[in-house]
């Protein structure tokens, strides 16, 4: 039995609680410092992580919109061929005509060409005939007979005479020219034109569309992909209450605040440093890409004396500013918990020193020697080490409750980085896959095109591709709507999704356009696929958006294998699966062609 009284335990009291204060010190000077500066990086880290991610995303907006942009054009030229070539066959059929009644050729001209004024297509869209001589046949809006020879661009360069030469010499082709699109409109817009020779008669076809058509579509496309956008980032957050938001240089174009969204961001004042918060970032993005100032709090409006942190980036592709803001209290505040459980816990083993007794010295000192050593560990950054509690008494206790610490600290930072790699991971996906078929979209596609091209090309083995489209797909859409037209592209990468083997990729290309990839396959086994899945979709029907009819619709496709004697890449190849698969549509459609 030992007494307080006895000199000797009053000495053991005194070495260990000098011992375990000393141990204690060290924790909190040593440990806590690194600790709290390894967290407060990693909550840095982890808002700068999220605004990289944000910034990739909305770069991937931005070539997602440039894509859509041609894309959307080179659908655009292709109706305007399309809407000539129907009109010229009708020209044909009434040259024909004329021929074979040489005394009515007059009134089948006159005829056709009174047809021809009637045509309306589109968005109230027009066909023009003009004659060699510039002189006006057939325009809704310019009197017939009319010579067009002087009518020039805002650019002084002649219209007609350019639409003229480039049919006869081409025989068909494309002019770009600035034109009016309202009679007496003091602005006006580029217009592309296409336009078909017909020397039976000396006089060229041609039908137009103004570029502003396509520029409307991209804004509304735009509008689209930000509104996806913010809400992913609504559903992100920096800290307990921070924020990501992006504006341009005219205003604010997605902020949690929907009170602040669409507004004139250059107005809003930084009363801290009494200036624009605008101008401060806009500084901050060409310099360090941090601005440090005072702002008020939702729990606290108008006092501007909390400090906090945006970190600002510049996505020039979109001409936009991206920031993420937080608190930095808040950033600091899983830091400051940690710090006041240590220090809780070191106060715990200053008053279990004062009721140990020398009887234990030894047990006493080797377990907190070895949690210090732990500590000092844990605190150069391995949490991955647990201190050792052999004892059910309060040193045992100690070592659980630190290890507990230790643990929360681990999960905490495990769950950081797995979110950020869930979010990177839900990134990477949207840039690959195409949002509507879940199919890989075509970015990816002329990734691992190439890749399996000179993967096949070293192991010499077959390699074969097919170019699939489905017939008179614009029917379906004019006729049922675009959301049917939505669900019979689904339908068919349903289908490719099922007939397909696992290593075969699935693509779709771009509109009604898909391409499947088959690696290790030769052309006539190709073209075996190819048919099977067309005879599935000849017998595969579906249902309109509004459920009220069955709808039925085929495919045309073309096969082509990689001959490597000839073939350079693989764009050799998929031009030839491109020519196959139009040849099927010219001799009949609903089959497959091989080239």
């Amino acid at each position: 039995m030992f007494s307080l009284n006895s000199k000797i335990v009053r000495k053991i009291l005194a070495i260990i609680v000098f011992l375990v204060s000393l141990y204690t010190i060290a924790i909190v000077f040593l440990a806590l410092p690194r600790i709290d500066t390894t967290i407060d990086k990693l909550e840095e880290d982890n808002a700068k992580e999220i605004l990289q991610q944000i910034v990739v995303l909305t770069d991937s907006v931005a070539k997602n919109l440039e894509d859509f942009k041609k894309e959307s054009l080179s659908q655009h030229k292709k109706e305007l061929k399309d809407i000539v070539s129907i009109v010229y066959s009708m020209m044909e059929e009434a040259y024909i005509k004329s021929i074979a009644n040489p005394q009515d050729k007059d009134k089948i001209k006159k005829d056709i060409l009174d047809k021809i004024s009637k045509i309306r297509y589109g968005n109230n869209n027009y066909l023009f005939v003009i004659d060699y001589n510039c002189t006006v046949l057939v325009h809704p809006f310019v009197k017939k007979g009319t010579n067009m020879k002087n009518v020039l661009d805002i650019k002084g360069e002649p219209i007609v005479p350019r639409m003229l030469k480039v049919a006869r010499e081409f025989g068909e082709g494309f002019t770009r020219y600035w034109w009016s699109k309202n009679n007496g409109d003091p602005h006006p817009i580029e217009k592309l034109s296409y336009t078909k020779d017909f020397p039976q008669w000396k006089m060229i076809i041609g039908t137009g569309m103004y570029i502003d058509d396509i520029q409307k579509e991209v804004q509304k496309r735009k509008q689209k992909l930000l509104s996806e956008l913010k809400d992913i980032m609504k559903s992100t957050k920096v800290g307990k209450t921070g924020y990501i938001y992006i504006f341009d240089t005219n205003k604010m174009l997605i902020h949690p605040n929907e009170n602040i969204e669409g507004k004139d961001f250059k107005k809003f004042k930084n009363p801290g440093k009494n200036s624009y918060i605008y101008d401060d970032l806009i500084k901050a993005a060409s310099t360090t890409g941090v601005l440090r100032y005072k702002w008020d709090k939702p729990s606290d409006k108008g006092h501007y004396v909390y400090d906090k942190i945006s970190w600002i980036k510049y996505i020039p592709s979109m001409k936009l500013y991206v920031v993420s803001s937080a608190y930095v209290s808040e950033l600091k505040e899983l830091s400051r918990c940690l710090h006041n459980k240590i220090l809780r816990i070191a106060v715990l083993i200053l008053l279990l020193s004062f009721i140990v007794s020398a009887y234990y010295i030894r047990k006493l000192l080797q377990p907190i020697h070895e949690l210090a050593k732990t500590a000092e560990v844990i605190a150069k950054g391995n949490y991955n080490i647990r201190a050792i509690a052999q004892t059910d008494d309060e040193i045992g206790k100690l070592a659980k409750n630190f290890n507990i610490m230790v643990d929360t600290l681990q999960d905490h930072i495990q769950n950081l980085d797995k979110k950020v790699q869930e979010k990177t991971d839900a990134l990477k996906s949207l840039a690959v896959t195409d949002p509507l078929t879940k199919l890989y979209n075509r970015r990816y596609f002329a990734e691992i095109s190439t890749e399996l091209f000179e993967l096949a090309k070293r192991e010499n083995q077959p390699l074969s591709l097919m170019m699939i489209d489905i017939d008179k797909f614009k029917n379906i859409n004019d006729t049922y709507g675009h959301q049917t037209g939505d669900v019979v592209i689904e339908k068919l990468a349903s289908v490719m999704s099922k007939m397909k083997r696992e290593s075969d990729i699935a693509c779709r290309y771009g509109g009604e356009e898909f391409i499947l990839l088959l690696p290790k396959t030769s052309k006539d086994g190709a073209t075996k696929l190819a048919d099977r899945i067309r005879e599935t979709i000849e017998y595969t029907k579906v249902l309109t958006h509004d459920s009220n009819k069955e709808v039925s619709f085929t495919i045309s496709v073309g096969v082509s294998e990689v001959d490597f004697e000839k073939d350079t890449n693989i764009e050799a190849v998929i031009k030839r699966a491109d020519d196959a698969m139009y040849k099927a549509k010219k001799t009949g459609r609903n089959r497959v062609c091989s080239l």
